[in-house]
């Protein structure tokens, strides 16, 4: 095992595409940046595995990207990882994950609690358009980090700002200022999220604003405490795709969940 440096970030890209996931290149950058990650690596295309970690201010630290390639599993590397990431972060408040329905047993014996769940969605239509959105500004930004916070409970403005320049077309903000929402490319299409909104029908506009100025499907993670969007999604044609659960060591995540109307992506929390 080995510090990831910039010049992994071609080979740690593939072996996100290798397993189906949906980071680029630029995702990855931003854990060396932000954070630290680890690699094991036998010189092929795709790294063998990898774990990461992102900080979030003092007291909180995000887990992810702990891969393995398909022919190097069931050796130990993924726990190896784990428990390299858990003693990095001794001393952080909280550290928490976004759990696949695998490895959210792995996660439990390290010491993670379940907190409350999300689920994948794939928007393969344009929603209904809704009044109340506007493109976001730059004169936007001190609102927008500030809602952020609030629902998210720690600053990630580097995380924001890089992910709202990646589909600068995709983000829209609630005329009132209530919530917001951006989103990203990805290797496999566009994952919308963070959106930040308490209400309803202010989510929906937000959503359905970024989802039809993005070209083809798009993905979503929608926490399960949003029933009323879940119907929304499905009546319009969206589809489930996978389970994650939250899980976190030492404190709970801090933030408000209910303002979340979806997540960053496991990767980013």
């Amino acid at each position: 095992m080995r510090p990831m440096t910039e010049a992994d970030l071609p080979r740690a890209a593939a072996l996100s595409r290798l397993i189906g996931w949906n980071q680029v290149e630029r995702d990855w950058s931003l854990f060396l940046r932000e954070g630290a990650a680890l690699a094991i690596d036998d010189g092929q295309e795709a790294l063998v595995a990898t774990a990461a970690f992102i900080r979030y201010g003092e007291d909180l630290a995000w887990i992810s990207m702990v891969l393995v390639r398909p022919d190097q599993r069931r050796r130990g590397y993924a726990t190896a990882l784990m428990r390299w990431a858990v003693e990095s972060l001794c001393g952080t408040s909280c550290a928490a994950l976004d759990a696949t329905p695998a490895g959210q047993p792995v996660y439990r014996q390290l010491g993670f609690r379940e907190l409350w769940g999300f689920a994948r969605w794939s928007l393969p239509h344009p929603l209904p358009s809704a009044p109340g959105v506007r493109r976001l500004r730059d004169s936007d930004w001190p609102a927008v980090l500030a809602l952020d916070t609030a629902a998210f409970g720690a600053p990630r403005a580097a995380l924001l700002h890089d992910v709202a320049a990646r589909l600068p077309q995709a983000a829209f903000i609630a005329e009132d200022g209530s919530g917001f929402a951006i989103a990203r490319d990805g290797a496999r299409g566009p994952q919308i999220g963070p959106v930040v909104a308490a209400d309803d029908i202010t989510a929906r506009g937000l959503i359905a604003a970024a989802r039809n100025a993005l070209p083809g499907s798009a993905v979503l993670d929608l926490p399960n405490a949003r029933p009323g969007l879940a119907d929304w999604l499905s009546r319009r044609g969206g589809e489930v795709l996978r389970p994650f659960t939250r899980m976190a060591l030492g404190d709970d995540t801090p933030g408000e969940p209910a303002l979340i109307a979806a997540v960053a992506g496991p990767e980013f929390g």
